[in-house]
């Protein structure tokens, strides 16, 4: 057994150990993919997720907005950072006897501590703008609140820097609105051998280079796409109106899905991805789009740590660790298509097994009843 398998076992039943079933979210106005999964799995497992005064963008789809907390019970109150978390409310509504938990999906410049980012957004944003503008649900900058004495009980880190030992590791997952575009294609009906979708970042602007360069020299085989992918993009109808007025203050662009992006992924029988950025800043959206999408992802190691929640067991295969190993292991499964048709399979089956929003949830929980002393 894997030890991707062990922790998803240990995981199951793991909501059981919260009597409420419901969670006080003081969250960022910012757009968070881990902390989104998260929140899908909680309020697919049943959980309440309160949010005060207003929605929130990354739970606007499940949130219970209330007024005041005089009669509303939750088993803890979960913040995310980057700009808008309104760290005053903690001492506003005297939330300091509360379990207090924290998730840090922001990207690494560098080897950042979640204290060290927040540090940074306060030197880069507006500080402490009137309650009137905090009030909005729309906002025309980014702004930040004071930390005060807010100190979490239980810290979640998406890009974990390696030899971290104070924070749980967090994996992005696979977000309830991607399962939509699946197409089911089988390999042989998928006509793009290898695929490469470029982004921001150092690591993807290199790929996207020597990609283009070894295809050009046979390098790589088979059909090679390796160029942007955009259009006819779709927005949830509850939320329309935000991604129209939001001028990527709130990033509720990010809600939109492409659905020729999608038609692309269900055409890929393996997506090449490389990570993000040469320090521990790996994830991303693309790999968990492209398994729920059908693809193998062949991927670079990562330069975070994921020890405890092994992505890598997916499919330990599709891990490359050079650019010459990315070359023999693609010549090697385009060669091999039986070997490539059980590979890919295996790995989406994996991927959507351990890595659905109710999977990391349960993840999650189980790791703030470990850290707490929870009985089981």
């Amino acid at each position: 057994m894997s030890k991707l398998d062990e922790v998803y076992r240990q995981c199951q039943g793991s909501e059981l150990q919260f009597k409420r079933r419901a969670v006080l979210f003081i969250g960022s106005e910012s757009y968070d993919a881990p902390t989104i999964t998260v929140l899908q799995g909680l309020h697919k497992l049943g959980f309440t997720i309160y949010t005060l005064k207003k929605p929130n963008i990354n739970s606007w789809f499940c949130n219970a907005v209330v007024d005041s907390l005089d009669h509303v019970r939750f088993d803890f109150v979960l913040s995310n950072l980057h700009w808008g978390t309104r760290w005053s409310y903690y001492e506003r509504y005297k939330l300091w006897p509360y379990l207090k938990i924290l998730i840090d999906g922001d990207d690494n410049q560098g080897n950042e501590s979640w204290k060290a980012k927040y540090a940074r957004y306060a030197r880069s944003y507006v500080y402490d703008p009137p309650e009137a503008l905090k009030s909005m649900k729309l906002h025309p900058y980014r702004w930040i609140e004071p930390l005060g004495d807010y100190k979490p009980d239980v810290v979640f880190t998406a890009q974990k820097v390696p030899g971290d030992s104070g924070t749980f590791y967090l994996p992005f997952g696979i977000h309830e609105e991607y399962m939509e575009f699946y197409e089911g294609k089988a390999t042989h009906e998928r006509d793009i051998d290898f695929a490469y979708i470029p982004g921001p970042g150092v690591r993807r602007e290199r790929a996207e280079h020597w990609i283009r360069r070894l295809s050009r020299c046979r390098l790589l085989p088979g059909r090679i796409y390796n160029r942007p992918a955009r259009g006819d993009e779709a927005a949830p109808e509850e939320i329309r109106e935000y991604v129209a007025e939001d001028n990527n203050v709130h990033s509720y662009h990010r809600w939109t899905m492409s659905k020729v992006y999608f038609r692309i992924l269900n055409r890929t029988k393996v997506l090449i991805y490389p990570g993000v950025s040469d320090s521990a800043w790996w994830d991303s959206k693309r790999p968990w789009e492209a398994y729920v999408s059908g693809c193998l992802v062949l991927m670079a190691r990562p330069t975070i740590d994921v020890a405890e929640y092994p992505l890598t067991e997916i499919c330990e295969y599709a891990v490359y660790n050079s650019t010459l190993e990315l070359i023999e292991k693609s010549w090697f499964l385009y060669l091999r298509p039986r070997f490539l048709d059980k590979l890919r399979l295996t790995a989406v089956a994996r991927a959507w097994q351990f890595f659905s929003t109710v999977a990391i949830a349960r993840y999650f929980l189980a790791r703030i009843a470990s850290a707490i002393g929870l009985p089981k």
